[in-house]
């Protein structure tokens, strides 16, 4: 009977999940795709790095992003364009599905917390990892005129590489860690092939991003502090009852050593920490916060405290107040280490939902730890919850308030897809006619260097094409603004 009943909830919970993927993957495929505008993006492309950090380097631990934006750039034109798709909306279409997987992934490691370690009902589950869905797309979108952020909003594909997706992979590991906190003791003794992807997961997610890796770190502190506590302060026993947790912090260790040597942090280098300038940004960001999210994400923190301080006695699994304790200490310490990280570099981080990840992540799962309480003390609230949950769905698919383009320029997926594509034809038509130079005209952009389209990333255009099989041979390209085409694509100078 047992067996039974679960064939039938892993039979729910993959068709959960499978509209899950659907959604998200439709979202950024017809809403809001995301694809190549900007400078960053064509030399992005077209940039290798070893797999390693780098001592002394630009970005001396952004591995993964660095490696996976040109990986996922020859698979769109090697596999995608297959397809009948141009090479843009290859690259958005492939971006589309990874994000949807981790997605994906990072729900269903939620959801996997909530039934193995606070032990709610599957109902209650599937109730708060749809609120976290939800919380990815409506919690900003307050404000008129495609303005609005959302959760898994950035100002360029390259930035979804940078952060959406370091974000996403720390967010699934750190979970994960929670979840299998008491259970990993014997890691490093038993070797499987699941041992050596989580050992490679967790590498990839510590050489992302700082802003990322933080709370992965902070989780893992987090995890050892409690255990240290439980076990009177015994550093032995607790490095052996947490191998992995220890590991992954020192690695994470090194890696915030290599970031703060690297070209980056050298550039940003202040004398002082903008402390001020900082909050202010980040105060500008939960501004945006719409009032019926943070209502509900209010109450469950205020009911989790409450019960897990003052009604111990009715928290009828000692686990649930672990891992309450352990996402609120999570959440204060990385909320108080990005203010210090944006402080550092700048207080304009703080305004992205992205680099703020961490905070938001750690405030939404303790304050369903506190409504999934509720809703396992009150079982008549099954019923409000749906229509709370059915409030929140039109909240974040309501046409009041429009979501920002995630291109530069706030412009739309079409016009991004244009303009690449008349760079395309361009560079193609040059090499049609066997020239070894050409010009490129690009619409005009800023004073500086004309961004979004510098007038120094001919090379790097030319060697993205080429590597991508768009163009058999490199071209030397000098870029040239043409206001003409700002007016011919609607792009706003």
């Amino acid at each position: 009977m047992n067996k039974y009943l679960m064939n039938k909830e892993d039979l729910r919970k993959g068709l959960y999940f499978l509209f899950i993927f659907i959604s998200t993957t439709v979202f950024f495929t017809t809403i809001h795709p995301v694809t190549v505008i900007s400078g960053d993006d064509w030399i992005n492309l077209s940039t290798g790095r070893p797999a390693i950090p780098e001592w002394n380097g630009f970005n001396p631990i952004k591995v993964l992003p660095e490696i996976s934006f040109p990986f996922f750039g020859n698979i769109s034109s090697s596999i995608m364009m297959l397809f009948g798709f141009n090479f843009f909306e290859a690259i958005a279409y492939t971006t589309a599905i990874l994000i949807a997987i981790l997605v994906v992934a990072f729900l269903y490691q939620l959801y996997m917390l909530y039934r193995e370690k606070t032990i709610f009902s599957e109902y209650t589950s599937f109730i708060l990892v749809s609120f976290y869905f939800l919380c990815l797309f409506g919690m900003f979108r307050t404000l008129n005129n495609n303005n609005s952020p959302y959760m898994l909003w950035e100002q360029n594909i390259t930035c979804y590489y940078h952060y959406i997706i370091p974000a996403l992979l720390n967010g699934i590991m750190s979970l994960f860690l929670i979840r299998k906190s008491d259970s990993l003791d014997t890691f490093f003794k038993e070797h499987s092939v699941l041992n050596v992807i989580t050992l490679l997961l967790i590498y990839l997610s510590i050489f992302s991003n700082i802003f990322a890796s933080i709370f992965l770190a902070v989780v893992c502190g987090a995890v050892i502090l409690f255990s240290l506590l439980k076990l009177k302060f015994d550093f032995i026993r607790t490095i052996k009852k947490h191998p992995l947790h220890v590991l992954t912090l020192i690695v994470w260790l090194i890696s915030a050593i290599f970031e703060m040597n690297g070209g980056r942090a050298d550039r940003m280098a202040k004398d002082h920490l903008e402390i001020h300038a900082t909050v202010k940004s980040l105060f500008s960001l939960l501004s945006l916060i719409d009032l019926l999210f943070l209502s509900i994400i209010m109450t469950g923190v205020a009911v989790g405290l409450f019960v897990y301080i003052f009604k111990r006695n009715e928290a009828s699994h000692c686990t649930r107040r672990y891992v309450f304790w352990v996402v609120v200490l999570s959440g204060i310490i990385t909320s108080i280490g990005l203010l210090l990280i944006c402080a550092k570099a700048s207080p304009g981080y703080a305004t992205r939902p992205a680099a703020m990840w961490g905070l938001f992540m750690f405030m939404i799962i303790a304050g369903s730890l506190g409504l999934g309480y509720l809703l396992t003390r009150f079982l008549l609230l099954h019923y409000v919850a749906a229509i709370v949950l059915l409030c929140l769905v039109n909240t974040t698919t309501g046409q009041k308030n429009s979501l920002r383009e995630s291109h530069n320029g706030n412009v739309t997926f079409n016009v991004a897809n244009a303009i690449g594509q008349n760079i395309i034809d361009q560079v193609k038509a040059a090499e049609n006619e066997n020239k070894r130079s050409m010009i490129l005209y690009v619409p005009k952009g800023d004073n500086k260097d004309n961004w979004p389209f510098p007038i120094t990333r001919g090379k790097a255009i030319s060697e993205t094409l080429k590597s991508n099989g768009i163009i058999n041979k490199n071209i030397q390209i000098e870029i040239v603004p043409d206001k003409k085409l700002n007016i011919q694509f609607d792009m706003p100078m």
